[in-house]
């Protein structure tokens, strides 16, 4: 399971624009970063963007849910940061639902 780091190139700045090009050769790089597609990265602190691998994956079993779960479980004040997937963004939205009572939205397009 690969966890966030700050050299992760797909995670940019709210605001920050760019070309077509650009954001594909990210995508593609970060695709096939390592061992096993990397199928999923954040653009922006809002957008999860989600590349279909057309296979099954690990990180997308039981044990990886189980990585999220204990992650979202973690009252230390210390997450450790997992890396982008749709678990952790499901985690982040219940999260802040419980924090301040509104209502959360997950849109998928």
């Amino acid at each position: 399971m690969n966890t966030l780091s700050g050299d992760d190139i797909a995670r940019h700045n709210d605001g920050v624009s760019l070309t077509l090009e650009e954001l594909t050769s990210k995508l593609e790089a970060r695709y096939s970063a390592g061992p096993e597609p990397r199928t999923f990265a954040y653009f922006g602190s809002r957008f999860l963007i989600s590349i279909n691998p057309y296979e099954a994956l690990e990180s997308q079993g039981d044990a990886a849910a189980a990585v999220y779960a204990e992650d979202y479980r973690n009252i230390s004040g210390k997450r450790k940061g997992v890396a982008p997937h749709v678990f952790a963004m499901a985690a982040n939205a219940y999260l802040h639902m419980r924090q301040t009572g509104l209502n959360q939205s997950v849109v998928f397009s």
